[in-house]
């Protein structure tokens, strides 16, 4: 059994982590001491955590890690790829609307027409 202090060093998540995901019920202790509260975990979460963490670095929320904890499935996956595709088409037309402004300043200022290119005006719209 590992203490909380000894789990978070060999996992690298803060103890205030620990107990906050034990709070919400996403992440309990293995034990928990009824005299003294502490908690204590085994090695075998270790691997459990790391799935959280990488859930949690591709998009998903503690609520959602929480509530598909144990029932993840492949749809529930691609909706989030889904979701991320989108997020990132929406960068990438930003990123494009950002470069057609910045070809239509001069002197600090805007141009009063959007960039023509072939003939065409680009709108940022």
């Amino acid at each position: 059994m590992l203490r909380i202090g000894e789990f978070s060093k060999l996992t690298g998540v803060p103890i205030r982590t620990l107990r906050y995901y034990d709070e919400i019920d996403l992440f309990k202790p293995a034990e928990i001491d009824l005299f003294t509260s502490y908690r204590y975990y085994i090695e075998e979460q270790i691997e459990d955590l790391k799935i959280i963490n990488i859930l949690k670095s591709v998009g998903f929320s503690l609520d959602e890690i929480k509530k598909n904890w144990n029932h993840f499935t492949n749809n529930i996956m691609e909706s989030k790829k889904k979701e991320l595709s989108q997020k990132l088409n929406d960068i990438n037309d930003s990123i494009k609307k950002i470069d057609i402004l910045r070809s239509n300043i001069v002197d600090g200022k805007f141009t009063s027409k959007i960039s023509e290119k072939n003939g065409k005006v680009k709108s940022l719209f």
